[in-house]
């Protein structure tokens, strides 16, 4: 009996031990763990003193905890705030139900309900009062609108061409074409008015081109018009008497020469040039006559000398008011008289196409006068933009409203002495100069002695100009280009528009080395002599 119980003794302790054993087992195994953490924490540490970008990464990673803990606190007082606001507005609302409530119970409960009646009919003809306005607005906006149509009923069917601009959508845009005048081309269609009621100076003349892009046509249109127009009291002689400029002495320089009374009276600082390449006169009225000029220039930006840019230009200017014209012809210079202009329509691309060559290049020259260092390229690339329609030539009507006797016999007068002059002083210096083999052959060809007198000339010229659609296209390119102010080399190259019949005069040469001399252009040795003394 006492061996069972010392073997049961014995199996209970060693199951003691047993489990004592299995209980430590597994706490070893937690701290293993645990200090294999711990470990690996101590490793991360010493990593990360040893690298500092992981040690800018934790920074980072703190300071966006750090972050959205304040988005979260900010969000959290911005729910308390509107649960605050909210317990403010219910116990608002309670206190308007129990007042409410009170007056309905009470004497005033009938007046307060008759006030909130009132208020929602006040509101609601409020917003009838509004409608009503809005649909007489439409009313008025209908009935114009009929009325136009009415209007345009009556007018001829305007066909659409290729380059017409399109369709304006604007509330009034009469009035924004007006304010939009220097910066759009004025394309618009002008309105129809009887050119044998015109007057001179009247705002409300507009030239209605006829709808064709045949250029005879167009030109003929042109004329017209201008024949329409009256003569004034004191027109241009039928005969004039050429201002003869000795070179290499310019229009300017002329002019600048002249006498101060002159120079006053006759409002010289503001003239302007017509060439004969760029400006037609009517056949049957030779008084009047138009001229081309660009719509659009190129100039360069003073800044940046490779930066240009596009600009449109007033056609008209400062001959909106009575401006005295000299016209250049060959290099022989005449005065015209005291011209306003007017617009007409633009240049069709057929019409460009069938202008002479001397025409188009003085067109282009002055398109790009503004622009630096232009090449040959910049000249193609803008004769390519006229055919292609991009550009546009203004045909600017020129009125005759005066011709000044005096300032034309004074000029005259003047040109006869500055001739006499000028001649003298190069007579004296090619003497004074040896004589070469080019001099000795240029003054066979006829330049002046010393000894000979100064040669006073007087040519007249007829006006019988051509124009386009005459039959002689070749001989008289349109056009008007001008400039104000000193003359430019860039126009004046063409074809005879006006005859010279020359007078009875001194012969007139000049030296070899003054030939070349370009006045707007033109050159002055291509004149024919005078005549015989």
């Amino acid at each position: 009996m006492a061996e069972p119980s010392q073997a049961i003794s014995e199996q209970k302790r060693y199951n003691f031990l047993a489990s004592t054993t299995s209980e430590d087992v597994v706490d070893s195994v937690d701290e293993i763990a645990r200090l294999k953490k711990e470990l690996d924490i101590i490793k991360n540490v010493a990593s990360i003193s040893n690298n500092p970008f992981r040690m800018a990464e934790l920074a980072i990673e703190i300071q966006i905890e750090r972050l959205r803990v304040v988005e979260i606190s900010k969000a959290r007082d911005a729910a308390l705030q509107r649960l605050a606001d909210v317990y403010v507005s219910v116990r608002q609302k309670n206190e308007l139900i129990e007042q409410l409530q009170r007056e309905k119970g009470g004497d005033g409960g009938g007046a307060g309900l008759l006030s909130g009646s009132q208020l929602s009919r006040a509101l609601n003809s409020a917003e009838v009062d509004d409608l009503k306005a809005h649909i007489s607005d439409l009313e008025k906006t209908i009935e114009d609108l009929r009325v136009i149509i009415r209007q345009s009923a009556g007018r001829p069917c305007m066909p659409v061409r290729s380059n017409d601009p399109p369709p304006s959508y604007e509330e009034n845009p009469g009035k924004r074409s007006v304010e939009m005048g220097t910066q759009t081309e004025p394309e618009e269609t002008p309105t129809i008015v009887d050119v044998n009621n015109y007057k001179p100076g009247d705002p409300d003349f507009k030239y209605m081109p006829p709808e064709t892009d045949d250029p005879i046509e167009l030109a003929n249109a042109r004329n017209l018009t201008l024949a329409s127009i009256p003569l004034p009291p004191n027109p241009p002689d039928a005969t004039l008497s050429a201002i003869v400029i000795p070179p290499p002495f310019t229009l300017h320089e002329f002019l600048n020469g002249a006498p101060a009374t002159l120079r006053n009276a006759s409002s010289l600082s503001n003239y302007r040039i017509l060439h004969n390449v760029t400006t037609l006169w009517c056949p049957e009225r030779e008084e009047h006559g138009y001229m081309y000029t660009p719509v659009y220039k190129c100039s360069t930006n003073p800044r940046i000398a490779t930066a240009h840019r596009w600009a449109p230009m007033d056609v008209i200017g400062r001959m909106s008011k009575p401006t005295e014209c000299f016209y250049n012809k060959e290099g022989v210079w005449y005065y015209a008289g005291s011209y306003k202009a007017f617009r007409l329509d633009n240049l069709s691309t057929k019409e460009w196409m069938q202008l002479p060559s001397e025409t188009i290049s003085a067109i282009i020259k002055e398109t790009i006068s503004g622009r630096k260092n232009s090449s040959p390229q910049n000249t193609y690339e803008t004769s390519q933009l006229y055919a292609a329609g991009a550009l546009k030539v203004a045909c600017v009507g020129l009125q005759c409203v005066g011709f000044n006797q005096e300032v034309y016999k004074s000029i005259i007068d003047h040109s006869i002495k500055f001739s006499e002059t000028k001649w003298k002083s190069l007579a004296s210096a090619s003497v004074s100069s040896p004589l070469t083999p080019q001099s000795t052959h240029a003054s066979t060809a006829g330049t002046p002695s010393p000894g000979v007198k100064t040669p006073v000339v007087s040519r007249h010229m007829h006006r019988t100009p051509n124009y386009l659609g005459s039959g002689n296209s070749s001989a008289g390119s349109p056009c008007p280009s001008s400039h104000l102010g000193t003359p430019t080399g860039s126009l004046g190259l063409g074809s005879s528009l006006w005859n010279i019949s020359n007078a009875s005069a001194s012969p007139v040469s000049i030296d070899a080395a003054a030939k070349k001399v370009f006045e707007g252009g033109e050159n002055l040795a291509t004149v024919e002599q005078a005549g015989k003394r």
